[in-house]
């Protein structure tokens, strides 16, 4: 079951900018939106967590976990990803491409890290801190270490690859979980009882001629070349004869 087919529709107008007549065309209404509920994270059961190899994409999980590749909108769902592009992740050659777009030079310095650093089986200071590059540990008995024991640098390339890698960790729904999603989508996304509604559920916003004056930007045109931007108040002309209307 694709995702777009569990859209609910609505009428869009057309006609509106020219002197063609009213006319709606039915299309799946895409600012309707599902999330899983927060309350789900505390019930570690109903998810596993897997590490995805490179090159698997979101419809080559959910054939492999839920027999189905077009319930991929279930993967993403449950991991809350809206844009794949960004959010899943890339590989291999995708992150030299997208490196070599966003930096002059991948293997430029991107920040500085601090190395882990014991005094015997007593854990000083984590590595993998980001810090600046004058950063230098400081140990119980008063000593300090050097920039090279304190500190490492992280590249352009080694930063974006170490993001790439936490994107490949992901939740996977159990089968009960993913059936329950499933059976209650299209349900969460239907419309509730409205008079705009027709008898298939099609949602229907009735035009007005008034929005053929009012575009986008503001603005309220009248039948002269003049505009006047929408505030407080507002005049135009509405022809010979007439009075300046106040909005």
């Amino acid at each position: 079951m694709a995702y777009f087919s569990l859209l609910p529709n609505v009428f869009v107008g057309e006609g509106i900018t020219d002197d063609e007549e009213f006319k709606y065309r039915l299309v799946k209404n895409l600012f309707r939106r599902c999330k899983i509920r927060d309350d789900l994270e505390k019930y570690v059961t109903m998810f596993e967590t897997t590490t995805l190899p490179d090159g698997a994409s979101p419809s080559d999980v959910a054939l492999a976990v839920l027999g189905d590749q077009f319930y991929d909108w279930v993967i993403l769902l449950v991991n809350n990803i809206t844009d794949v592009y960004s959010q899943w992740p890339k590989i291999e050659s995708d992150l030299q491409k997208y490196c070599n777009e966003v930096y002059d030079d991948i293997d430029g310095l991107h920040h500085y890290e601090t190395k882990e650093i014991t005094v015997g089986d007593t854990l000083v200071i984590k590595g993998g801190i980001e810090v600046n590059s004058t950063f230098r540990a400081a140990l119980p008995d008063g000593t300090t270490k050097t920039e090279v024991e304190s500190i490492y640098p992280v590249s352009n390339y080694e930063h974006e690859s170490h993001e790439n890698d936490k994107k490949r960790l992901i939740r996977i729904p159990t089968t009960q979980l993913a059936n329950m999603i499933i059976d209650e989508f299209q349900d969460k996304l239907a419309y509730e009882e409205h008079s705009e509604l027709d008898d298939s559920n099609n949602k229907k916003t009735t035009l007005s001629v008034a929005q053929r004056f009012v575009d986008t930007r503001g603005y309220i045109s009248a039948s002269v070349d003049r505009t006047a931007e929408s505030s407080t108040i507002t005049s135009y002309d509405n022809g010979p004869g007439s009075n300046t209307i106040e909005v």
